[in-house]
């Protein structure tokens, strides 16, 4: 599976060659140079571009709907083309976690919540979406994440949330809220694996030495 998940071979060009293949059949060849420069001084990174609203990227130069709709399309078709691909019951490594994690979020516009549902060795049984907030914000309920492991007779769960328009740095609201629900779910005895972020195709995992820093994020 490995091999599947590079989410960073998806697309054989960097991010200019690849927006202006995708540009292109849209606006010309002409058009899609100028628009690309503009996507890329505004956003910085294709997976930023893909994270984008329709709307907004209309507003960038001179794509239109269709573009924009074609734009959000291929981000989803790439990041179907990992999720599909992976197997229940069974475990992954570290880097096939993460590639799959970042394809989960790939083209969302909205702070989006998932959980990874375990078994006692870490295989994964089950992918369940949690919610959906805001560009900065979304709500993770410890009652519904709770719920699905409940369901699945599961005491380990894996959390992980996109920040669409920042980094993949955990915020100290972040690191709050895991400390929060690592206690919550301990009261039932449910662990709480890991907490990831994932942001511009990049992630990271909120680890011990920053949930017990207390100075983090001043």
């Amino acid at each position: 599976m490995a091999k599947n998940l590079e989410l960073k071979n998806m697309v054989a060009f960097d991010d200019r060659c690849a927006l202006e293949k995708i540009l292109a059949y849209s606006i010309g060849d002409e058009k899609s140079r100028e628009c690309v420069d503009r996507l890329l001084e505004n956003y910085g990174s294709l997976a930023t571009v893909f994270s984008e609203r329709e709307e907004e990227l209309c507003c960038v130069g001179n794509i239109n709907m269709n573009t924009a709709l074609l734009i959000k399309l291929v981000a989803y078709v790439n990041s179907r083309r990992v999720t599909s691909s992976l197997e229940m019951k069974r475990a992954y490594t570290e880097l096939e976690l993460r590639e799959y994690l970042c394809a989960i979020f790939l083209g969302l516009s909205v702070e989006t919540v998932y959980a990874l549902i375990l078994d006692d060795e870490d295989r994964i049984i089950a992918v369940e979406h949690i919610s959906d907030g805001t560009v900065n914000s979304s709500d993770i309920l410890p009652r519904k994440v709770l719920e699905c492991a409940k369901r699945r007779k599961s005491t380990r769960i894996i959390l992980a949330h996109n920040h669409p328009k920042g980094t993949s740095k955990p915020s100290k609201e972040d690191v709050m809220t895991t400390g929060r629900l690592m206690n919550v779910f301990g009261t039932v005895g449910v662990k709480l694996v890991a907490h990831y972020v994932v942001a511009d195709g990049e992630i990271e995992r909120i680890e011990k030495e920053i949930l017990y820093n207390p100075d983090y994020g001043r």
